[in-house]
């Protein structure tokens, strides 16, 4: 399988007046073409903090300070480090390549548009010379038509618009046809991009299963349930066909009804436009139901790797083996983790999770333990093995 993205080294600190937050520590990832990488853990071990660096939103204070994230933009050239293209260039891929699905639906969306708006924003952005494609052939159908007494009145004002949509069909980013379509002429000659990309976004909803997509397209975020915004929102990620779909435990305020149709849709949305996901949960039996591999973090730190089946089958680390005991079975009880997360700010030397290992030895202490393969595809870091 071909790998997709590859992080190395990946070190983010915030600088704040309390000091200095590890917040993630040397973290080695790769994610393939067309399959689910789930990444697990407790709340503030840096799953999320993974997501922003890969697009580069880390919030300030917080900086990365040294690795590199390399992403296959397409088959024919050398994967692209994400840390060191410029701004313009990240922009590009965000939306575009890589797009995310957050945690809060209701906080994704801008309450003072509508839904329609809002995706229709994104088609426009990264979609530009495709809606001018469509909208010169719409013109170039009215042209072709045979004359009569309206079309000759407006054959003037078809020939404009064919010219703007062929200079958008060339250069959709230049700066010359951004600066006169702010002009209120050429804005309502322009009218068609906008109407093409409500299409589209009609089109993009009706595939992630809402009912009524054009009635849907002219509603506000408060007038939708909460499964309704998250289809929304996972909509308006995939409006540009993405390579790469981050989810970002979105199935988190969902009730389990809705949680399992969320998933359903995700797993078959991943099948049809060939994407790759990183889904980022807590949930162990979320993660077991949609992944293909599993990333255990801890931390800021990843401390086990492996297929899914394996790492249920099979835990090594210590940490991913409190987990799942952690895990309410039937019949059983269940068994808590002992001690705390550390505190960012002063993390223990060596492991980071050594203060509540119970298998601690004095190795764990002073050195960080390296990530190793123990088994084809099965990775830990653990002085154990």
């Amino acid at each position: 399988m071909d790998e997709l993205l590859r992080i190395r080294g990946l070190t983010v600190r915030f600088y704040t007046y309390d000091g200095v937050v590890q917040a993630l520590e040397n973290v080695d990832l790769d994610i393939n073409q067309k399959e689910t990488f789930g990444l697990v853990g407790e709340t503030g071990c840096g799953k999320t903090l993974t997501a922003l660096s890969i697009l580069r939103l880390i919030p300030p204070p917080g900086r990365i300070e040294c690795g590199s994230i390399c992403f296959n933009i397409d088959d024919e050239n050398e994967p692209v480090d994400l840390l060191t293209i410029s701004e313009d260039g990240i922009r590009a891929i965000r939306g575009s390549k890589i797009s995310m699905v957050f945690q809060e639906p209701s906080a994704a969306l801008n309450p003072v548009y509508t839904i329609g708006d809002q995706i229709s924003e994104v088609i426009l952005l990264h979609r530009r010379q495709e809606l001018g494609q469509r909208a010169l052939e719409a013109v170039n159908a009215l042209l072709a038509e045979t004359p009569g007494f309206i079309s000759t009145l407006a054959r003037p004002i078809w020939l404009m618009e064919r010219k703007l949509y062929q200079q958008v069909i060339q250069a959709p980013s230049s700066l010359w046809l951004t600066i006169i379509s702010r002009i209120f002429l050429v804005k309502r000659l322009l009218w068609r991009l906008k109407d093409e990309a409500q299409k589209i976004t009609i089109s993009v909803l009706g595939e992630v299963e809402i009912p009524d997509p054009q009635r849907l397209t002219r509603q506000y975020p408060h007038q939708l349930s909460g499964g309704m915004e998250q289809r929304a929102v996972i909509a308006m990620a995939l409006a540009c066909s993405p390579k790469f779909l981050i989810a970002d435990e979105p199935t988190t305020s969902l009730d389990v009804t809705i949680q399992a149709q969320i998933l359903e849709l995700l797993n078959r949305l991943k099948v049809e436009w060939e994407s790759s996901i990183l889904y980022i949960t807590h949930d162990l039996g979320v993660a077991a139901e949609i992944c293909d591999r599993v990333g255990v973090m801890y931390a800021g730190s990843l401390c086990e790797i492996a297929k899914v089946d394996d790492l249920y089958a099979n835990p090594l680390h210590p940490y991913t083996k409190a987990l799942l005991a952690a895990v309410p079975k039937l019949g059983e009880e269940p068994h808590s983790i002992g001690g705390s997360v550390p505190d960012p700010l002063e993390p223990p030397p060596g492991c980071r999770f050594h203060p509540r290992c119970s298998s601690a030895m004095e190795k764990c202490r002073e050195q960080v333990p390296l990530m190793r393969e123990l088994a084809p595809g099965h990775f830990v870091a653990c002085y154990m093995y």
